[in-house]
């Protein structure tokens, strides 16, 4: 059973993400997102409680991206709450968890 208090969106798109207060950006894949956050795969590690800059570079085109339904924040800080090593992919992959400030 599904403990989430909001509704996940499961459209992909990409993103570039950086630490907040560092210059270096990397691209990732964003999972999914919602209301209060977003889920993404990158080839970086990102240790949890780090602020980092999310800027959206590629949008999905569902109806869930609309901002009044919620939807995806274009560009936004978030805190890194988990990030682990993504054994799935053959290349070096994290995935983590960000929840918007």
């Amino acid at each position: 059973m599904e403990k989430r208090s909001q509704t996940r969106f499961y459209d992909r798109g990409s993103v570039v993400c950086s630490h907040f207060n560092h210059g270096h950006d990397c691209d990732a894949q964003m999972l999914n997102f919602s209301r209060r956050g977003m889920c993404i795969r990158t080839d970086r590690f990102f240790k949890p409680g780090t602020a980092v800059l999310i800027r959206i570079d590629d949008c999905p085109k569902g109806d869930a991206v609309r901002h009044e339904k919620g939807g995806m924040r274009t560009v936004t800080l978030a805190k890194v709450l988990w990030s682990r090593h993504d054994e799935k992919t053959p290349e070096q992959r994290y995935t983590s968890g960000l929840r918007y400030f």
